[in-house]
Order: structure tokens, then sequence, then C-alpha cells
């Protein structure tokens, strides 16, 4: 996939879990008409942003992960900041979402453009 343009259809905003979740959505559907917009420069959302001391997921692993794409070696009942972003770094790659992800971009506004029935 080229850079984004006017062209694309779906922009996705952030690449934490619900970006991720979108995305390999999508890619299931036979949608890739679309890029996920992160305005860091790595994934993972909270779980890349939060890493203080003892940062560890409240919901129990086994739980706190997609669906469709289970987790059998969680190494704790709930697991810590770093196991929870490597698990999201795992699916990008395994769902091949790397073409998709446009680190660096942030969403400084959108304009909805009611003649045209889209998003500015």
């Amino acid at each position: 996939m080229n850079a984004p343009s006017d062209s694309i259809h779906i922009a996705i905003i952030g690449s934490g879990f619900a970006g991720l979740c979108m995305a390999i959505k999508l890619k299931e559907a036979g949608i890739t008409d679309f890029f996920i917009a992160e305005q860091a420069e790595t994934l993972g959302g909270t779980w890349r942003d939060n890493h203080y001391p003892g940062c560890a997921c409240d919901v129990q692993s086994h739980v706190y992960s997609f669906s469709f794409a289970p987790n059998p070696n969680w190494t704790r009942q709930f697991a810590a900041q770093p196991e929870i972003r490597a698990y999201l770094e795992d699916c990008a790659r395994r769902f091949e979402l790397a073409p998709y992800l446009r680190f660096g971009m942030g969403l400084q506004r959108a304009l909805f453009d009611e003649q045209q029935q889209r998003w500015q």
C-alpha cells in the first residue's frame, strides 16, 4: 500500500487494541483500502505509553486478548505491560499490518462534509 491519499476510504486512528483489531477485521473482510494513523513512533497505545513499575492488566490475561488470536502462553494471570505490548506487536506481525501503519501521523482535526457524506 502506498502513502495515505485522498483516495483512501478508511483511516483508523491509533494502533492500540481497538485500532489493530479494526485493521485485522478489515483485512479478513477483504478490505485493504485503509491505513492506521499512529502519532507515536511505535504501536501499542496504552501498553506502549504506560510503563511504570508494576504496570499490568486488571483483567485476567486469557480474557485480555483478541478472541481470534488467543495467547496460550501468558506467564501470569494478570499480564504485565511488557508482555501485553509484545502480544500486540506479535499480532501486528502475524496479521501483516506493517504496510498499513503510519507512525508519526497524528490526527489534528476531522471535518464531516455533509454534501459528500465523508470525513475530511
